[in-house]
């Protein structure tokens, strides 16, 4: 049904302006009349009057149309100083209006009118060579404005889109600067290792007054990086196995080697535990490369000695009686005193406190060592390459070494005392490591969030600030845990960010459409600029409500009598229609420029917004 609203085209000439210069011409034309005619001077003045009324009239119509034409230039890039005047206000904005996403507008119908009408049009403004994009998109509104998200509305998880350079990394330094501002913890995940982001994370740190909030990751400067165990935090051992077995091919016929691997860390890790020692990678390769035999009478020593007090002088005792000879004779010490401390633990203490975790150390032992070590081939290269070199110290520091002055901390420390930690993970030297890294820190972060649902939200501390977590090129790091932060995460306040660079990138990632499609769903808020992928632009838009536009169809024609050759008839018809369309045309999201964006908040809004470049204040 066509609206009750007058439908005026948009882009048609500025015709009034035509009319304003033509009355102001006429109004000195009088004028000039007015000094060598001898007709009256009223009258030249009167005409001269109502000329000079018309042109003012005229221009008052004309100006509006000839702004709007004007708009269709776009928005040059806006840089913006942060000093702390800045700064001060940023925190106020976000206290009384939210978060900000930079300038702009709702896009409404009437702009999808616009941009409709404009593209139907021979009028379409010629694109810049020096710039990318089209710049008369963010022109279909008469006005911008500051755009805020209530901070209530964050915690709903936030997806970014764009290909590299469309500004996914500035849009990422004004998050971060306003949830540094606002001192809640911070930690940021990029593959790339942009240096830009972690200077201007820093940077923000240091104008709120707390520099020592600021802390750094990165393998390729493990002189200037912190140390950090991204296996200190869990609550069963198992949790621990998932999260090493985790890092190993799942695909093919891998299946076996992964589950067993699992069982095998498991047993490694429970070995550690009952000695009473934190487990590390390191000390995980080490048991499972050189095998468990040490580990293996450690934790009998523990669990026997601890029943009866006399087993370890027992055990010596039977360690040097020879074997007899249909056994397979022990190739060292080390396995004879192991058997004998099995021996021990089967006859003396299984029957009255059987220990499940050293069990599982027994039955590695005791497995076949040629299956054993085909079992475990994937994984030690992983665990080689995560304990190898620098990186030996910085993810298995020991706290107690006083030599290694770099800080050492864990995830939750990072939490409790509202830090900002950056990751950089250098996949682009090395990315099998960064991959395996980013891994074992979400894992790590997604065992935070849930201790802190399980047990910190239940104790009244309902004022514990937010997490945010920003995650650059998640597809390079994406694992189960992820998406757990995802769709749990909103209980342990956690506020996510993932930016990807299509979504095609999880599908290849997680090897169906589907599984995709379940990872993007759990996030309610879309930010999406620049992007050539015509499957994302669709995805993006299907979202949206369909409306519709209207439009004009003139007829003309004419008509001759065949008895009466010199008579015709002519007709001139107009026709208003309405045809349904998108309410953003997909096609303009490949055709966004550096900085400007599409938002798909949750709730319904729609934003076309662009942000500014943060600069450092000049002195």
């Amino acid at each position: 049904m066509l609206s009750d609203q007058p439908y005026l085209q948009s882009w048609r000439p500025v015709y009034e302006l035509s009319s304003a210069v033509l009355w102001f011409t006429s109004m000195n034309t009088a004028l000039c009349l007015s000094f060598f005619s001898p007709l009256p001077l009223s009258g030249f003045l009167a005409t001269a009057s109502v000329c000079a009324g018309m042109t003012v009239l005229r221009l008052g119509q004309a100006l509006p149309r000839w702004q709007q034409h004007r708009r269709l230039k776009g928005q040059s890039l806006s840089f913006l100083a942060l000093n702390p005047q800045q700064c001060l206000k940023l925190q106020q904005d976000n206290e009384q209006k939210g978060l900000w996403l930079g300038w702009g507008f709702e896009w409404q119908r009437e702009h999808g009118q616009k941009a409709w009408d404009l593209m139907k049009s021979d009028n379409m403004p010629a694109k810049l060579q020096n710039s990318m994009g089209a710049h008369w998109i963010h022109g279909m509104a008469d006005h911008e404005q500051p755009l805020f998200q209530p901070l209530e509305q964050v915690q709903m998880h936030t997806m970014v889109i764009g290909v590299p350079g469309s500004g996914k990394t500035r849009l990422f330094d004004l998050l971060v600067t306003q949830a540094v501002l606002r001192g809640e913890p911070v930690i940021i995940i990029d593959p790339k290792g942009d240096h830009d982001l972690a200077s201007h994370t820093q940077r923000s740190c240091e104008l709120s007054g707390q520099r020592q909030r600021f802390m750094k990751f990165h393998p390729g400067f493990p002189a200037e990086s912190v140390r950090i165990n991204l296996l200190q935090h869990f609550n069963r051992s198992s949790e621990l196995a998932s999260r090493i077995a985790g890092l190993m091919p799942s695909s093919g016929n891998n299946a076996p080697f992964q589950a067993f691997a699992q069982k095998a860390v498991d047993a490694v890790v429970q070995g550690y535990l009952l000695c009473g020692q934190r487990p590390t990678l390191v000390l995980i390769r080490q048991g499972l490369e050189s095998g468990v035999t040490k580990l293996l009478i450690r934790a009998l020593t523990m669990v026997c000695t601890q029943h009866q007090a006399q087993a370890e002088k027992a055990v010596a005792q039977q360690a040097k009686q020879p074997q007899p000879k249909n056994q397979r004779q022990p190739s060292s010490k080390s396995e004879q005193l192991a058997k004998a401390w099995i021996n021990y633990y089967r006859d003396e203490i299984m029957p009255e406190h059987p220990c499940t975790d050293v069990e599982g150390l027994i039955s590695l032992f005791e497995h076949d060592r040629a299956h054993y070590s085909k079992m475990i081939a994937t994984l030690l290269p992983i665990l080689g390459m995560l304990t190898g070199g620098a990186l030996a110290d910085l993810l298995s520091p020991d706290p107690t070494n006083i030599n290694d002055h770099r800080p050492c901390t864990q995830t939750t420390a990072l939490v409790e005392q509202q830090k900002v930690m950056y990751f950089g993970l250098d996949s682009l030297s090395d990315p099998m490591v960064g991959k395996s890294i980013g891994q074992l820190l979400l894992a790590d972060l997604a065992a935070v969030a849930g201790d802190r649902y399980n047990y910190s939200m239940q104790e009244g501390e309902k004022q514990a600030k937010p997490i945010n977590l920003f995650v650059d090129e998640a597809a390079e790091v994406l694992c189960p845990q992820l998406l757990s932060l995802l769709n749990k995460g909103r209980g342990a306040k956690f506020r996510c960010y993932v930016a990807t660079q299509t979504l095609a990138d999880f599908e290849a990632q997680l090897g169906s459409e589907a599984a995709a499609q379940q990872f993007i769903d759990n996030c309610n808020h879309l930010i999406c600029l620049r992007t050539q992928n015509p499957e994302t632009q669709k995805f993006i838009t299907d979202k949206l409500p369909p409306v519709r536009y209207r439009y004009f169809i003139r007829n003309q024609g004419v008509s001759t009598d065949a008895n009466r050759p010199m008579e015709f008839t002519g007709n001139l018809s107009e026709q208003q229609l309405e045809e349904t369309g998108d309410l953003f045309p997909p096609q303009l999201l490949g055709e966004l420029p550096n900085l400007e964006y599409i938002a798909r908040l949750g709730g319904g809004r729609l934003l076309k917004a662009r942000i500014p470049i943060l600069t450092e204040p000049q002195h």
